[in-house]
């Protein structure tokens, strides 16, 4: 299987669901050749079935930044790879934790094959997430990616830990936890392609804030959906006159205006409109129909 060039003249001038279709099929055909290199491994039919259907959105974002910059020389398939390998044992660790046994409309993965497997499966992730940061020159994408899944693994624990106390908390505390858990992978999503495409620093500041910013939002409307299912840990307003889910539709948004702002310093291009025209969309809650 060749690998698909890249390159922002590729990519189509029409429809933002048009544009956003042609990076995700750029990295669902990455991640095929990716565990294609695994096909005598015991773990490669299970990880077909796990990477069937998704979003892809934290990868996609990688080939976003990528071209936002101009990026022509990297090749930023491998680390949206590797993205989305993050993404995916994280998600195999919260089903266990959470006692979910669906997942995309699918059995969850351990539901399917067992806690052994999926626990084993996660670690044989990350080991493959270390080969493909392994590949590039820049050490600053190992690093990216190795602070990222730290604070996932921070910012989960610490909401597991507070949960278990059953008591409301304050929302400096939710916003650090919301930060680690789920934005820190955004940012490195952006960061990453930022790097890989020969940012410079202004730019790269810009797509980690803009990174930071939009999974923050992103977060919190899934909380808004868990909060009125009754799964959402309490947030402890006391003298903000807001009632919880008012408050987390206006603090999303701030934080979507945040995301939107730090792109000025980027040149325009169509890779930017698309990043702000994603901001949009978790803004509107419209980000699950892409």
């Amino acid at each position: 299987m060749q690998r698909m060039q890249r390159s922002p003249g590729n990519t189509p001038s029409d429809n933002f669901l048009t544009k956003i279709n042609f990076y995700r099929a750029q990295v669902d055909l990455a991640l095929h050749k990716e565990l294609c290199q695994r096909q005598e491994s015991p773990f490669f039919n299970p990880f077909v079935d796990a990477f069937a259907g998704g979003k892809r959105l934290r990868p996609i974002i990688v080939l976003i930044a990528y071209d936002s910059v101009g990026g022509r020389a990297g090749d930023p398939l491998p680390a949206a790879v590797a993205i989305e390998l993050a993404h995916m044992e994280s998600l195999i660790h919260d089903d266990i934790i959470d006692g979910d046994g669906e997942r995309r409309n699918a059995q969850a993965f351990h539901a399917r094959y067992g806690e052994e497997m999926a626990l084993l499966s996660a670690d044989f992730m990350l080991s493959m997430i270390l080969r493909i940061a392994a590949r590039y020159s820049d050490q600053r994408i190992m690093s990216v990616l190795a602070t990222a899944t730290a604070q996932m693994c921070e910012g989960e624990l610490t909401e597991r830990l507070i949960g278990k106390k059953n008591k409301a908390v304050s929302p400096s505390v939710y916003h650090g936890i919301v930060l680690k858990k789920t934005a820190s992978l955004f940012e490195a999503a952006a960061t990453m392609g930022g790097l890989i495409g020969g940012a410079t620093a202004a730019d790269l500041e810009a797509l980690a804030a803009y990174g930071r910013a939009l999974g923050i939002a992103y977060q919190i409307h899934d909380d808004i959906t868990d909060w009125e299912q009754s799964r959402m840990i309490t947030l402890d307003l006391r003298g903000m006159h807001h009632p919880q889910k008012e408050y987390l539709f206006e603090t999303a948004t701030k934080f979507v205006r945040e995301a939107i702002d730090s792109l000025r310093p980027l040149n325009s291009s169509e890779a930017k409109q698309t990043l702000l025209h994603l901001a949009e969309r978790v803004d509107s809650r419209a980000i699950h129909q892409i």
